[in-house]
């Protein structure tokens, strides 16, 4: 008995620490959807500017996710402060997304640019990077 209670709070520890698989998200400019965030396959998260394929991202080292246009890599994610996502294209910083209300809120410089609505940080920041920023 105590066996089996051991291995059932080890697989519900293992369960907690798995990360989360992102639902679909949905990307605004202002008001206006312009595209969305879907999960792919192996690891990757398809980025659609309306009904086509603009790119997709992947999770990299140290809690990054790296963003490509097509098969370039445009720049990457990575996870700040506060919940924050910072937006990098190439390697400088050019805007970030912050949760807000449920919703991830998009901005460049410190202007709001768009929101992306549902989803996980990483994969809804570099939707964010990709259609709205970069």
């Amino acid at each position: 008995m105590k066996r089996w209670i051991a291995a059932l709070v080890a697989a519900a520890l293992a369960f907690a620490a798995a990360p989360a698989i992102a639902a679909a998200a949905d990307v605004y400019e202002g008001y206006s959807k312009v595209g969305s965030v879907n999960a792919g396959y192996g690891g990757r998260y398809t980025i659609k500017q309306g009904p086509s394929q603009a790119g997709y991202t992947k999770a990299s080292y140290g809690g990054r996710w790296d963003v490509y246009e097509g098969s370039s890599k445009i720049g990457y994610v990575k996870r700040s402060y506060s919940g924050r996502w910072d937006l990098y294209e190439g390697s400088s910083k050019v805007g970030y997304v912050a949760p807000n209300s449920g919703r991830w809120q998009a901005y460049q410089d410190y202007s709001r640019v768009g929101y992306v609505k549902g989803g996980s940080g990483g994969p809804a920041a570099a939707a964010a990077l990709l259609l709205l920023v970069g």
